[in-house]
């Protein structure tokens, strides 16, 4: 496990290439070695706490404890307030936009009736964009009703969709195990946001056509997060005794955990970035797939705001910084 991420743009020797550095070492599992099942899952989402709910529901699975709908709907509050913050915040600073903290202080207390005035301030109105067409989201796009549609029509028409494409499998059962084995992935694999909406019929569709392109990604953040707002069932992740899955805003995370006579023998955690950001992994590829230009340091901080590291992320180019979390 990483503390943080820094990402430099290398134009020293011939061609500009992507120079991605660890920095840091992440809080470990050893710990929870020889300590009561119930005490290591009540400390898991402290200890994790970037997506502390995901973390207590795949702690939980793991240690073999009763699900807890606590941290269900507090993981579905977390990712919520992920993709918000993107969509509000981040990805309008890049236009020179301000931030609608208005509408993301609606998620502050989590009622019902917030959720239904943020999705109504997202959407614009009552449409369903994942099981839609491509031609419906245009119609959508065109209209302009909302803010989110107008940022996301501007990337629709200014993002070539060869900039920054680049795809992995998802990672499997096997993998997953192989990865936990080994205190790291062993096969190039990814896992994001886009994950549960690859199926969907707008998704679906859009891929068949251009790929897993930089639109596609930023579209799958804004399902997931109308899906989290609209409070919709979800599949539930199976997995074996011994391994807990859970979905956060950044992926797939998993814990697996040995318990002997009520107390924790072994315990691995796998992130979302272990995968994402691996060598020659998700976050290389997409980098490297983007054009230089004087689009490239906005083209570079959506890149990140797609794959959504685990980890702090300073991104320097020509001795500029910027700060991701």
């Amino acid at each position: 496990m990483i503390g943080g991420l820094d990402i430099a743009l290398d134009t020293a020797e011939g061609a500009p290439r992507w120079r991605l550095t660890p920095t840091g070492g992440g809080l470990g599992t050893g710990w929870a070695i020889g300590r009561r099942a119930e005490e290591v899952a009540a400390l898991m989402p402290r200890l994790f706490n970037l997506c502390a709910g995901a973390h207590a529901q795949a702690a939980r699975a793991a240690l073999g404890l009763p699900a807890d709908e606590d941290a269900a709907r507090a993981a579905r509050r977390e990712r919520a307030r992920d993709h918000a913050v993107a969509l509000l915040c981040d990805w309008p600073s890049l236009l020179g936009h301000a931030p609608d903290r208005a509408a993301l202080a609606g998620l502050a207390n989590g009622s019902e009736d917030s959720m239904r005035r943020l999705r109504d301030a997202l959407m614009g109105g009552d449409i369903d964009l994942a099981g839609g067409s491509i031609k419906a989201m245009e119609h959508w796009l065109a209209a302009g009703h909302s803010p989110t549609a107008r940022l996301l029509a501007h990337f629709r028409a200014t993002l070539d969709p060869a900039w920054g494409r680049a795809e992995l499998a998802m990672p499997d059962a096997a993998d997953i195990a192989a990865a936990l084995d080994a205190g790291e992935p062993t096969s190039l694999r990814e896992t994001t946001a886009a994950d549960p909406w690859s199926a969907a019929p707008l998704l679906r569709d859009l891929h068949a056509r251009e790929g897993a392109s930089l639109f596609l990604r930023l579209l799958a953040r804004l399902l997931d997060l109308v899906a989290c707002l609209d409070g919709a069932p979800e599949a539930p992740l199976l997995a074996p005794p011994g391994l807990g899955l859970a979905r956060a805003a950044r992926g797939l995370l998993a814990h697996r955990a040995r318990v002997v006579g009520g107390l924790v023998a072994d315990y691995c955690v796998l992130s979302p970035s272990a995968w994402n950001l691996a060598p020659g992994g998700l976050l290389s590829r997409m980098l490297a797939a983007l054009p230089m230009s004087g689009q490239t340091p906005m083209l570079a901080r959506l890149v990140v705001s797609c794959v959504n590291p685990c980890v702090p992320v300073t991104l320097r180019m020509e001795q500029r910084e910027v700060a991701h979390a």
